[in-house]
Formats: C-alpha cells, structure tokens, sequence
C-alpha cells in the first residue's frame, strides 16, 4: 500500500452489564474473575479488568503507526473514526455482535473509505461478512493477516507491548493506587484441540510461540517488572504453556539463576504438569495454573490417567494455586451423574473453580456437530451465546432454566462448602510456607520467606473475611486459617485489626452499593499510540 496508511484498532464499547437491551446483558461483565471464576462470590470476587490484548499486540508489531481504543464509550469511537482511518480493525467475542454491527454502520456512516476489519472470536460466526457489511475477517493470528493486508511481508520477531491486568476492587476496596500485573503474551493457542475449545480451532491447532524462547520471556519479566514495580505477571495467550517444555525448562533457568522470586499466571493440562516436580514449578515462579478437568467421564486425552486431587495436593505444597475448570451439560451429563461430576471437583480443593456449559462456540468441533444434529437454538440472539448462565442447545435432560439453576448451585455449593477464593490462597500460600521453610532446597526457603511478606496483611484480611462470610462454617474456616498463620508467625496486631475493621466497612459498604445500584464496575478507556 503506497504512502502511510492510517490504521485504528478497537475493542468494542462500553458500557457492559447493563439491564438486558440490544447491546448487553447484566451477566456479561467484561471481568474474567467476577463474571466466571469467582461467580457468586460478591464482594470476595477480584474485581480486575484488562487491556484487549490482542490489539496491542498487533499494533506493537505492525510496522506502521497505529492507534488502539480500549473500551471507548460509543462517542468516542464515533469522535475518533471522524479522523479518516485506512482501516479500522475491531476485536470482539460473539456476544458483543450486535456492538460490533453498530461501530460498524457508525464507520460507513463517518468515514466511508475506511477498510474494516473484524477479528476475535466474533469472526468465526458463520457466513459474517453477510451479516455485517465488513471488508475483512481475520480468523487467526493477526499480526501476519495485518500486515499483509498493508501490503508487508508476514514475517515478524515478535515485540511486547506493555499491557496489563489491573485491579481494580477487593472487599470493597477501590484500588486507586494502580494494582497493575503485566501480560505477557508468549504464544497462542494449544495444539490439544479439544471439540469445545474456541482458542485451539481459532488458531488452526497450532502451538504459535510468539516468544519462543525462556531467555525472551525472561527478559520481558526483567523489564516489565521494572517499568510497573511489580513481581506479578500472566503469561497469557499461550493456553498450554508447557506444551514446548524446552522453553519452560529455559524460563526456569533464567529464574534461579537470577535469584528472582516471582508469581506467574500460566495455563497447563494436567499431563504436562505431571512431568514435572512441583518444586520445579515452584523454582520458575509458579503461582497460580489454570488446569482444564473438564469431566471426570470426559474422553480427552491431556487428563487420562491423571490423580487430579493427588496433583492438585502436590502444587499445594509449594504454594502453587489452581483454577480448575470443569464443564457442565456434557452430553452423558443427566440428573444423577452431573453431582457426582461436581462432587468430583470439589474434592480437589482448588483455590478457584469454574463450572461453564459444553458450550458450542462458532469454529469448533462441537459447534459443527451440534448444528449437523439439529440441536442448537439458533433463534437465542448472539449476546446470550456464552457459558455462564443458559445455554443455547438443546440438551436431552436438561431444560434451560434447569441448567441454569445447576450451574448456579455449582458455583455456591464451592463458595459455602469451600469459602471465598481469597481465604483459599491464603491458605495455599501458608500450606507452601510452612512445607518450603524447612526444605534443604535454599532456592524454596528464599520462595518461603518471599510469601512471608504478604502474611501480615493475610492476617488482616483473614479477620475480615470472619465477620463478612455468610455463613458460621464458611467463618471457621477463615478463623482456622488465621489461626495456623498466626501460630507461625505472630499475633494480629493492633494496625491489623484496624486495617479489618475497615475492610469489615468496605465490604459492607459495597454489598450496599450492590443490592441498590447494581455491581456493574466499567473498564476505563485507554487511548495508547504506536509509532509503528
């Protein structure tokens, strides 16, 4: 393309969760934790948003300069396509379609000769260039897609951008202080490709290595924990990190050799981390890993053979927290078994669960055969189409409101019977602590004494949760915990019971702002400039 074209990314805009209308339903918060892994948990729920990663990394590596939007209000992103942008690229999951459909008039209706681009999730709808008047759809990875389309070679060495996840409330708690955790994107996609897997069919089941070495990793945690002050950091996009395990070995190195104590966030299948020694995992700076159970009934291969309670107890030991994932409404899923399935899950005592529906998302497997056997319901607008309420096929022994209410009791019977995640980190944490101080492994004593640091404001927040906590057992278990804590290092002090006092005050405060004006906490608008 002659000359330098103007180019704009953008997420869709805000504002989300709002009352069921034509752009938003009230159970689509755009928050990854209080929408689905601590569903239910109120005010012991993260509240965190996060940059829409794929569009920075695009633009970071485009060679061209370029703007990227996240979460514009609808103004906004009118004010700005006025400007005359070449094209206009638009990332969005299938629920924000109807988003996508109206930023898509709005640029015809504005700037006529901007090319559009439609990528994300959104793109595997079927037959969407019919639905939307767009002149592209990238289904894949888009650096490659992008600057061809600018009539570039798609080769590139990739370059990270500085994107984050941000907290933004804990009990209450407004985090004016800029609580950032920088994403690192290391690759994308896992070459698994389980039937219902989005990200495996979006990217071709391909294990795509945007940073393909320890050493490169390594360097971005280096730099980035400098730039934001921060030992905390998600590795992300990559769904199964130790898929390429000459690399996480490489990472590894990197980190005991440099002395470093970190916490990462990683996604893993339970028979990769079987192979390795959870102190190995500990040593590279795992904190918290995503692992997949999906059913215990479940023919995939990745947790065939796996003891995932034996697993899950083992990463305990080190302090490494788990996300276990299970999946509800499989199709041998009845009235009876989809408890035991539950109970299963539960036993494994995970820091933080999530129980979503089969879910037969546009591009994957399951989508085609579920569509061949007549069983989607197809009239159920896009905005509905995701796992954390109803779902939208039909199930032979379930209707849609029972599944609802199944789900939903899933996701309590683990905030009643287990408590809040936040009281279950603690304890992991602690659980790690008191096995690793006395390790002969000096590298696991210093990892020990790192999650020290953290204890006296555990404490605090322990006696907090004992008062906040709905329910006696849920309170014992808090009390135990902080018992155990102080046992081994000290007594709650003075400072601490006024800092729980006042976390006691936040989170009363907003269970009050909740029951009355609703939870909904919007994501703040970034307008970030890249020079190509």
């Amino acid at each position: 393309m002659a000359g330098n074209p103007k180019v704009l990314f953008s997420s869709v805009f805000k504002p989300f969760a709002e009352a069921d209308n034509l752009y938003s339903r009230l159970d689509s918060k755009i928050e990854l934790f209080h929408n689905q892994i601590t569903k239910y948990q109120g005010i012991f729920s993260p509240r965190i948003h996060y940059h829409t990663f794929g569009l920075h990394a695009i633009a970071n590596n485009l060679g061209e300069a370029s703007v990227v939007l996240d979460y514009p209000t609808l103004d906004l992103f009118i004010q700005e396509i006025r400007k005359g942008y070449d094209y206009v690229g638009i990332g969005s999951i299938t629920p924000n379609f109807n988003k996508v459909k109206r930023m898509t008039e709005e640029i015809r209706k504005h700037s006529p000769q901007s090319k559009i681009v439609i990528g994300g999730f959104c793109a595997m709808i079927p037959d969407l260039k019919q639905l939307l008047d767009v002149d592209y759809v990238c289904v894949g990875e888009g650096i490659s897609f992008m600057k061809e389309l600018l009539g570039k070679p798609p080769e590139f060495c990739f370059r990270q951008p500085d994107m984050l996840s941000e907290t933004r409330e804990l009990l209450g708690v407004p985090f004016f202080w800029g609580d950032y955790h920088p994403f690192i994107a290391v690759g994308l996609g896992c070459p698994y490709a389980c039937d219902f897997c989005c990200p495996s069919h979006f990217f071709g089941k391909k294990h795509i290595k945007l940073l393909p070495t320890g050493e490169r990793i390594f360097q971005e945690i280096v730099r980035l924990g400098k730039k934001f002050r921060t030992s905390s950091f998600g590795l992300g996009g990559d769904d199964n990190f130790l898929a390429d395990p000459e690399r996480a070995r490489q990472l590894r190195e990197q980190v005991v050799k440099s002395g470093m104590q970190i916490k990462l966030f990683l996604f893993a299948s339970a028979d990769l981390l079987a192979q390795w020694e959870p102190e190995q995992l500990a040593e590279m700076g795992a904190s918290v890993i995503w692992i997949g159970r999906e059913s215990r009934s479940a023919p995939y291969g990745k947790n065939r053979g796996i003891d995932l309670k034996a697993l899950i107890d083992r990463l305990r030991e080190v302090g490494i927290k788990v996300i276990l994932s299970s999946i509800l409404l499989f199709d041998f899923h009845t009235k009876e078994n989809i408890w035991a399935d539950v109970e299963d899950h539960l036993a494994c005592r995970p820091a933080f669960s999530q129980f979503a529906f089969y879910s037969p998302m546009p591009g994957s497997p399951l989508y085609q055969r579920m569509k061949s056997e007549g069983k989607l319901l197809e009239n159920i607008p896009f905005e509905e189409w995701h796992s954390f309420k109803q779902p939208w096929f039909i199930h032979p022994e379930f209707t849609l409101t029972e599944a609802e209410k199944i789900q939903e009791r899933a996701y309590l019977d683990d905030f009643y019977r287990l408590g809040p995640s936040i009281v279950r980190l603690i304890r992991d944490e602690l659980e790690g602590y008191l096995r690793m101080r006395e390790s002969g492994n000096p590298r696991l004593r210093d990892r020990a004494e790192f999650f020290a640091k953290d204890f006296a404001r555990y404490r605090a927040i322990l006696r907090a949760c004992e008062s906040l906590v709905p329910k006696p057992e849920m309170r014992e278990q808090a009390r135990e915990i902080r018992a155990r804590l102080e046992q081994v290092t000290k007594k709650i002090g003075i400072i601490e019971n006024v800092g729980a006092l006042g976390l006691y005050g936040f989170g009363r405060f907003r269970e009050f702002r909740t029951r009355h004006f609703g939870d909904a906490i919007q994501p703040k608008t970034k307008i970030t400039y890249y020079p190509g």
